[in-house]
This record gives structure tokens, sequence and C-alpha cells, in this order.
């Protein structure tokens, strides 16, 4: 009798010499399937680019694997033995283009390294010492694993396969628990009322001259499959415009709904009132969230209509405007969505390397009707005063003797909503790397006497992280070292800027605690990694 079970896919990785692990790894996940599929409700599904994968000759070859597998697998398994196989434009091989894509999806990747002898005379130097060097940059990453004969990869990778699934289960109950508690704090704030029906609505279906096209953000897989048809669509272009302008709508209805009017009009300011009014603006922007970290992730960088969409996407919802009546941390608390968008796509474009999506958004300028002035977006998407007059120690109840109340606050959440499955210092180094860049960018656009905050002062553990990005932002050896400098133009702006940020920094630290200080030595690392290059 049949029954219906939840499908994960499972891509097995690897250049051409592994080919009896590759086949391991096919016996192994039947062994799991007829071992657990009729128990859990779980069926796994091997996947490779030589059974998989169809052929299309749109587009380079790891491309089409890249778009037809990896970006529709769950779990990615790699094997290395003697080779990493042949290099593709944007990575060491092909394997390694695989894994950093998955990697950038924050999917589960295992990679294990064979141990097994190998005869001198089959062996190919340059393979071998690029393999080496990659084996070295994963060590740094993350954790992998070696095996000694194929039943030790055998033993290793069942064991490994099961504690995935058991992890991913654990990981989507625990999500589907949180938007349980999401939806029920919606429906105890009144959000489920017949007014604001059409707020909450996510499906939006637009028509474009003759074509139909379903412009999906309910969730990031909805929102990813979206942006990539659209990428490729003769009418994407104005559909995700009239999809942006749908949602920046609905951002605005509920800032105007009388739900949070009845909160903003509360006297007492604490996490009581604070806290609710950020949970509702969470709720409203979080398909913009998942459209714009997809835009980043997927788009093209270099083309001119979508940076302005991303960008005009924030801008928008970072204007602050006055308002009678309300009390004045009103108008800047109002901004918060666009700070939710600013770390969506930042952190996206800066994953995927497509950080031209981040330096046109910092680029841009938007009027101040208090001031009359125009200034930088980063100069009113600062959190000191999106949370104005220190409004972000009620962001959540308990947060109140924490350093960095919005970037504790800000990092699981987007964890959670962008990254579910990725671990979580993986995860950490890239949103400490990115506050300090935008740090780095607001001394450089908004010519301040002061540095925006970030976790990044006191977590420690993050640290290397971004001294390894400034070092390979010097040598340009890296992909993550070129994208960090492709946010500063070039190496003269980025050690002049340095300088002025290493100033700063020294004057702040002296008034912080001894457990967190901003870094003051980028001009050294600087220094330091251009005698090494």
């Amino acid at each position: 009798m049949p029954i219906n079970t939840k499908l994960y896919r499972v891509l097995i990785a690897s250049p051409g010499d592994v080919i009896e692990e590759r086949e391991i790894i096919r016996e192994e996940i039947n062994r799991w399937n007829s071992m657990n599929t009729k128990s859990m409700k779980i069926t796994l599904l091997p996947i490779g680019w030589e059974t998989d994968a169809t052929p299309d000759l749109r587009e380079r070859g790891q491309a089409v694997i890249n778009r037809q597998l990896v970006d529709n697998c769950d779990i990615l398994i790699g094997i290395f033995w003697t080779r990493i196989g042949t290099p593709t434009p944007k990575a060491k091989s092909g394997t390694v283009e695989e894994i950093e894509r998955a990697l950038a999806e924050g999917k589960r990747c295992m990679v294990y390294f064979s141990d097994k002898p190998i005869s001198p005379s089959t062996m190919n130097k340059e393979q071998s010492e690029r393999l080496e060097e990659y084996k070295q940059d994963l060590k740094n990453t993350g954790l992998t694993s070696q095996y000694k004969d194929t039943h030790d990869f055998k033993e290793q990778v069942f064991r490994h396969i099961n504690n995935s699934v058991l992890e991913i289960e654990k990981e989507d109950k625990e999500r589907r628990a949180a938007e349980q508690e999401a939806k029920t704090t919606e429906q105890a704030l009144g959000l489920h009322s017949e007014t604001n029906t059409n707020i909450k609505r996510e499906n939006i279906t637009l028509l474009n001259q003759t074509k139909e096209v379903d412009i999906t953000f309910t969730n990031l897989s909805n929102a990813q499959r979206t942006v990539r048809y659209l990428l490729t669509s003769p009418f994407g272009i104005q559909d995700m415009e009239d999809a942006k302008e749908r949602e920046i709508n609905k951002i605005k209805e509920v800032l105007n709904s009388p739900d949070l009017a009845t909160l903003f009009n509360t006297k007492q300011v604490n996490s009581e009132t604070i806290s609710p009014i950020c949970q509702i603006m969470e709720t409203a922007s979080t398909p913009s969230m998942f459209a714009v970290s997809s835009i980043a992730k997927y788009g093209d960088d270099s083309s001119i209509d979508w940076l302005e969409i991303t960008g005009d996407w924030i801008e928008r919802l970072s204007t602050r405007i006055i308002e009678n009546g309300y009390y004045q941390y009103v108008s800047y608390l109002k901004t918060y969505p666009a700070l939710l968008l600013l770390y969506s796509l930042g952190i996206s474009a800066l994953r995927s390397g497509n950080i031209y999506f981040l330096k046109e958004l910092t680029n841009r300028r938007v009027y101040l009707s208090d001031t009359g002035q125009e200034v930088n977006i980063l100069y009113n998407l600062n959190s000191r005063y999106v949370f104005y007059n220190d409004l972000g120690k009620f962001i959540k109840t308990g947060f109140e003797t924490k350093y960095t109340p919005v970037s504790d606050h800000l990092a699981p959440l987007i964890k959670n909503k962008l990254y579910p499955h990725e671990e979580d210092q993986k995860y950490i180094n890239w949103f400490d790397l990115f506050e300090f860049l935008i740090s780095l960018k607001f001394v450089e656009k908004c010519n301040c006497s002061y540095l925006i905050n970030g976790s990044f002062v006191w977590r420690h553990e993050t640290k290397n992280f971004i001294i390894k990005a400034i070092q390979g932002a010097v040598c340009q050896n890296s992909k993550l070292g070129k994208t960090v400098l492709g946010l500063f133009d070039d190496i003269t702006n980025f050690k002049e800027l340095a300088h002025r940020y290493d100033s700063l920094a020294l004057e702040y630290n002296s008034s912080l605690g001894f457990d967190r200080s901003y870094p003051s030595y980028i001009s050294e690392l600087i220094t330091r990694a251009e005698k090494n290059t």
C-alpha cells in the first residue's frame, strides 16, 4: 500500500576518482530507506550529475548542474581522494563550486577526504597540491571527515546520513513551532482581523501582457524559485517591480494599521510595547526579506535594473517621516523593516559574492523630513537611530543587559528565516563580518565622529574570520577577499578608510570595557598582508 513520505534529495559531489565511494553512498541511502522510510515517513533520494542532470546549452555546464541539482538538494555529500577537479570560472573546481553554492544556501554539507593508499606513479602533483590547499581551507571553515578505506567510509556515511536527517527533522520541528508561535502572537495582537486580510496575503498573481506569473514569497524556497524564474523571464523585471510595489504597500499598511497605532500611543515604553511592535513589523517584512535575499543570491549585480529594484525597495522603507500625534521615537522605529531588509540583502550579497547589490544600496541618500536634509542611507538605518533613545534594549524581554541588543536579536532572527539549517558558528562569522563591513562603510559614507555598533565588538570567536577577510581583500587571493574589496572600490580607498576607522576605534575603545572593543588594527593588517604578498 502506498505511503506518503517527505523527500530529501542527497547530492553526491566529487571528482572522477572516487567512483566506488559514489556507489557506496547510493547503497547506504537505499539501506537507510529500507530501514526508516516506513516508520519515519522520510525518503532519501540520491542524485548526481551523471544520472540526474538534463542537457542544456543555454549556459555553462556547471551552472546547469548548480541550477538543476545543487539548488534543489537538501543534503550534499562531497568526496575527495587524489584530485580536486577542473577549475571553473567561479571556483577551484566543479565539485568545489557545488559545495560553496550549497553552503551559501545554508544547506547541510558533509565532506570526506580519503586516506586510501595511492601509487606514486598515478599521482598528479598539481591536483594533489590544490586539493591539500582546499582541504586546509575547509578545516578553517568547518568540520570534515577522513576515512582510511571503503569499509570505513561505508560505516561513516551511513551514520552521518542518519544523524543529518535527525538534525534536519529537529530543526524543521522547531521552525514549525516558531511559526505557530508567531501566528498565535499575530492573532493575540489582532492581526487576524478582516481589515488586515489583504496585508497578510503573500501570494501575488500578476498579469503581464498575456503571461500570468505567480509571484510567491510565502517562504524562502518559493522566493528563490520565483527569483530564479524571473531572472530568465522576458517580463521578469516588470513582474518583480510590481511585486516590490505590492510588498512595500503591505508593509506600509501594517505600519499605519490600528494595531500598531494603539501600541505606539502607549505611554509606557518597555519590552511589553516595543517587543510586540517589532514582532508585527518582522511578520510584515518577512516576504520582502525572502525576496531581497534571493535576488542578492541569484541576481546579476551588474544589472542596473535589478540593482535599482533592491535599492529602491529598501530606500523607500527607510525614509523617515515625522508624524504628528505620536511620540518622537515612532518615526524612527517605523524604519525597522528597512533595517531588516538591509541585513537580509547585505548578508546574502556578501556570501554569494554579488557585492554590488550592497554597494549600490550604501551609495543611496534619503530625505529626512525632520531636518530637511539628505543623508546616506546608512545614517538613517543605524540601529541607534532606528531604535531611538536606546529603545533597542526593549526589543526583546531579557535583553536589557546586552551590549548590542539589536544585533543580538537580529542574528538569530535572520538565521531562522534565511539560513535555518546552517551551523551556528559559520552563520555568525558571516553576520559579524557583515556588521563590521557596514561599520566601515558608515565611516566612509557618513563622515561621522562615531562608529556603528555591532556584535563583532564583543564576539571574539569571529575575529579570525574578519581578519582573514581583510587580508584576502589586500592579497586578492580568495573569492571573499575580492568581494570585500569590491565594496570599497580599490585598495587605496580601503587603506585610507582603514586609517580613519582605526583612529575612531582607538578613541572609542578607551571608553569600553575590557571585554569588548572595535577592531583598531585594520591598517596594520593591511600592511602585513602587503608585505607577505
